[in-house]
């Protein structure tokens, strides 16, 4: 009878020191579930560069002394608020810069480096202030305002317009002669 209890108590001893293993491996399996890991993908896309070439040159066309404020809209139609009537010959045009680049992408406009005079190359000046809008449509609305810039566009598949008119003060003894001037459009990736 002896030999039988020693045999239940090695059998109980042995269940217990494998039941010591068993919970033993279970807590280091659960040490090694709970270290973990995880991916995520790093994405970079490359926009093609913006780019804005001069599509038209602005040109005020014909004017004379007592035009007064000679306004050319964006769209390339000319008024007056002077007297004298606007000369024919010779029709108004705004400028056009097409700009280039991926998508639907917003961009900024910047004019510093455009003249605020037209100059005839020596001392006489007339005073201008530019009248801009940027679309994305290569047709003008015509805007007649020049106190509010467009300082931003958005590409449309790829593509905008920037139409830049202006309006001249045409002095009431402004000196005959070709004045001349700048407008720089830059252009960039907002």
């Amino acid at each position: 009878m002896m030999t039988l209890s020693l045999k239940k108590t090695a059998n109980v001893r042995g269940l217990l020191a494998l039941g010591a293993l068993v919970l033993l491996g279970a807590a280091g399996m659960r040490a090694v579930q709970a270290a973990d890991n995880a991916t995520a993908s790093a994405t970079a896309v490359v926009l093609q560069p913006i780019a804005v070439t001069k599509a038209a040159d602005l040109v005020f066309g014909n004017v004379v002394a007592g035009n007064g404020v000679v306004t050319l809209a964006t769209d390339g139609t000319r008024t007056k608020s002077g007297t004298a009537a606007l000369p024919t010959g010779v029709a108004g045009v705004a400028a056009r810069f097409d700009v280039t680049g991926s998508g639907n992408n917003t961009f900024s406009i910047d004019y510093t480096g455009s003249d605020t005079t037209l100059s005839d190359g020596g001392v006489n000046t007339m005073a201008v202030d530019w009248i801009t809008e940027a679309l994305a449509a290569a047709t003008a609305t015509g805007k007649t305002d020049e106190t509010t810039d467009a300082t931003t566009g958005t590409l449309s598949s790829g593509a905008a317009y920037i139409f830049v008119g202006g309006k001249l003060t045409v002095g009431a003894a402004q000196v005959a002669g070709t004045y001349t001037g700048v407008v720089k459009v830059t252009v960039a990736y907002n």
